[in-house]
């Protein structure tokens, strides 16, 4: 059963992506000169370069500095290194409330602080170190309970979130290639990495890893293509978001552009002791922009399958789940160009993510079936089990100078797996930024639940600190 609606997902998504036309392209090419997104053929020269925040630390060559380039010096391999220190971080600070119409309500003040170094060596190398004194390795974050319980969480440890170098063979090695005619261009990235495939259907998390990509394969009726592989052998979370220390993983990972069409092909294989469960996943998508009725619709259509190679586990399992993205920008909103979009899926038997470090993967759904980053849940549940439902909703953006914006959404989920329950929602979620470092939102949210569960209702806040 889970080979065929494999087979069924690939070939109605292809098919999908595809075929669908652009009619007002092939019935009127002019439309191409009246095109908004269309880069303009006047020459406007050189703008000003605009002020931005200053960083804590900024030594070296400078990020977007203007003027020669200075403090440079050559390695023995050839390559000319111009270094540059940039020090940033982000302190997240928030409320977040839920009672979920079963459990005891929750209210918690929730604080997570990310700190980064980037020493940028040349255009293509440098090295990250991250750190994330306030989150603990399992992901629990340093939080003050109000409810159910009074009590300090402290997750304060000097802990590396975060410890690569990545860079690029052709550079780093100038001299096997002065010319710059081989096929020398292959991106190589080894450390602790933050690691996203499929927009997190497959993949989302921080490992310990080394991957290696081509980024411009020659294939034919291609204008690009690119594939890359990675293993991972340390930090692989799997679908219930706890660490596997026995887990390795293995990724082999693609994309193209043929035509108006951008498609992923992805495959990853986690192998474990049997308690666990080995997995193999395997994922493709299309995105493209297609015009209707003279709107440009952004599109994306993705199908993934699981499947559990030895037996089938809390945290491996097989199962297939469709996901599809359309977006657009309605003409009646012009000059400030809000957003419109409509996600849906549709999950069959029990699709597991690899590897992933928060919540279920069908966060991308919208802003119901997401979590903030800081509390710990999503209005409506975001696994893939059983199910379909979907999103539709709406951002506004207000004049640049109030530097606001506004979302509204509904989405609903229709749940046949057996402890699965049907919800329907409506969210809201306002954004704000004040000065150059502080950036404020507010979730609002409120979900009618069938059965004898009560409607649940909550809101998230997050107060950001940029520097």
């Amino acid at each position: 059963m889970l080979k065929k609606l494999i087979v069924i997902g690939i070939t109605v998504t292809m098919g999908i992506a595809a075929g669908i036309p652009d009619p007002a392209l092939a019935q009127d090419k002019g439309l191409l000169d009246r095109d908004p997104l269309r880069y303009s053929d006047e020459v406007k020269g050189m703008k000003p370069v605009p002020d931005r925040p200053q960083p804590l630390v900024e030594w070296g060559q400078g990020y977007l500095k203007e003027g020669a380039y200075c403090c440079e010096f050559e390695l023995p391999t050839g390559v000319v290194v111009s270094p540059n220190l940039l020090t940033y971080g982000v302190l997240r600070t928030g409320l977040q409330a839920i009672d979920n119409g079963a459990d005891s309500s929750s209210v918690q003040w929730v604080n997570t602080f990310d700190f980064f170094g980037n020493l940028k060596l040349t255009g293509t190398e440098r090295i990250l170190i991250g750190i994330s004194p306030l989150t603990a390795k399992a992901g629990s974050k340093t939080k003050y309970i109000f409810k159910p319980t009074d009590e300090f969480d402290n997750e304060l440890t000097p802990r590396v979130s975060a410890f690569f170098f990545e860079g690029e063979l052709s550079e780093m090695l100038p001299k096997l290639d002065w010319e710059g005619r081989k096929a020398l261009d292959w991106e190589i990235a080894f450390g602790r990495q933050p690691v996203m495939i499929h927009d997190g259907l497959l993949i989302q998390d921080t490992m310990d890893s080394v991957s290696i990509t081509r980024s411009t394969v020659p294939l034919p009726g291609t204008q690009f293509a690119r594939i890359g592989g990675l293993f991972a052998w340390d930090g692989v979370n799997r679908s219930n978001n706890i660490e596997d220390k026995e887990a390795h993983l293995y990724g082999l990972f693609s994309a193209m552009d043929v035509g108006h069409h951008t498609f992923d092909f992805d495959m990853a294989y986690v192998d474990s002791v049997k308690a666990q469960g080995d997995q193999f996943n395997i994922a493709l998508g299309a995105t493209q922009r297609i015009i209707l009725f003279d709107t440009h619709f952004d599109t994306t259509f993705r199908v993934a399958g699981s499947h559990a190679t030895d037996n089938d586990t809390t945290i491996a399992d097989d199962g297939v789940v469709l996901f599809s993205s359309i977006a657009w920008a309605p003409k009646t909103t012009d000059p400030w160009d809000n957003i419109a979009y409509l996600n849906l899926f549709w999950a069959f038997d029990t699709y597991t993510s690899v590897s992933r470090t928060s919540m279920g993967p069908l966060g991308l759904t919208g802003l119901l079936f997401a979590g903030n980053g800081l509390g710990a849940f999503s209005p409506i549940s975001n696994q893939a089990d059983d199910s379909f439902g979907g999103s539709l909703g709406y951002q506004i953006f207000f004049s640049p100078a109030l530097r606001r914006n506004l979302i509204l959404e509904i989405g609903g989920r229709k749940d046949n797996s057996p402890d699965g329950f049907n919800a329907l929602g409506i969210g809201a979620k306002i954004s704000q930024a004040i000065g150059k470092h502080v950036f404020v939102s507010l979730d609002l949210f409120g979900v009618h639940q069938e059965g004898t569960r009560d409607t649940l209702y909550g809101l998230r806040s997050e107060l950001n600190f940029i520097f």
